[in-house]
């Protein structure tokens, strides 16, 4: 492990914690031993938000944002086939797709800071992405209530 990224990153934040990292005893490590994964969000009479519908990572802490994301998606979607603007399949299709949309860039960057293959000078820019996508998603979540014709909830993109 010494050499490592995050053996770098222990030595520079908490030196005094290096030794126990050396002889680690049931220290387990987890780092980027999983990609992210995607479920199928919706079926007759169900449909999963947040990490009930796919696998990330938790190192970016973005975990409960999704959850809350996928709630407000799935509940629009819900809404929109409960007043007969669509068909509860074509809503329900839609939240998966806004919803995949939304997650493609968290899971890419996610799963490469998760990996720990990276060094001090590459995590600022992995971090900008990060941050990059996090405005995106907000952005997108905020013109969900933009003026213009009401219609069920679409992807752009």
């Amino acid at each position: 492990m010494p050499g490592s990224a995050y053996a770098n990153l222990l030595a520079e934040a908490a030196p005094e914690l290096l030794d126990g990292l050396r002889n680690p005893g049931r220290l387990r490590l987890f780092a980027g031993r999983r990609r992210g994964y995607v479920r199928r969000s919706y079926g007759p009479g169900w449909a999963l938000v947040g990490d009930a519908g796919y696998y990330k990572d938790p190192i970016t802490s973005h975990g409960l944002t999704d959850a809350l994301r996928d709630a407000e998606l799935l509940s629009r979607a819900i809404v929109a086939a409960a007043r007969g603007e669509t068909t509860e399949p074509m809503a329900l299709a839609s939240y998966q797709s806004i919803r995949d949309r939304l997650s493609a860039r968290l899971f890419a960057v996610t799963d490469e800071i998760a990996s720990f293959r990276w060094d001090l000078d590459r995590i600022p820019g992995l971090l900008t992405e990060l941050s990059d996508a996090m405005v995106d998603e907000v952005t997108s979540l905020s013109e969900l209530d933009a003026p213009g014709p009401r219609q069920a909830v679409a992807p752009s993109g």
